[in-house]
């Protein structure tokens, strides 16, 4: 099976619930996992920043093979660049195009 995560909320407890998910599904033995990703636009941005308090908690999930992909059409006309984001995370053109082809690919919608 493969999961998506949607994530597209600035609220810290949103971050922590996002994160919280990921890692229940990842250590759920009960499911056989063959990809896991999460897809951040909108206030998604604040949670795959360098130097964010979530930092950590990502770089864990990245090692643990899920990839993290952030919109670059949220960051346009901001002054955040790739560099910007947290080692790993990949930046796709659009985030909802992201969302539409992964789940073409198969991939379960989940948007805590």
């Amino acid at each position: 099976m493969k999961a998506v995560f949607h994530h597209s909320n600035d609220d810290p407890e949103r971050h922590d619930r996002v994160l919280g998910n990921m890692a229940n599904l990842l250590d759920d033995e009960t499911i056989s996992l063959d990809a896991v990703a999460l897809v951040a636009n909108s206030g998604g941005l604040s949670l795959l920043l360098k130097d964010s308090p979530y930092q950590e908690r990502v770089e864990t999930l990245l090692n643990r093979g899920v990839s993290f992909k952030q919109c670059h059409n949220t960051i346009d006309g901001t002054n955040i660049t790739s560099e910007d984001l947290i080692d790993g995370v990949e930046l796709v053109p659009s985030g909802v195009g992201e969302l539409t082809r992964l789940q073409h690919e198969g991939y379960a919608y989940i948007k805590p």
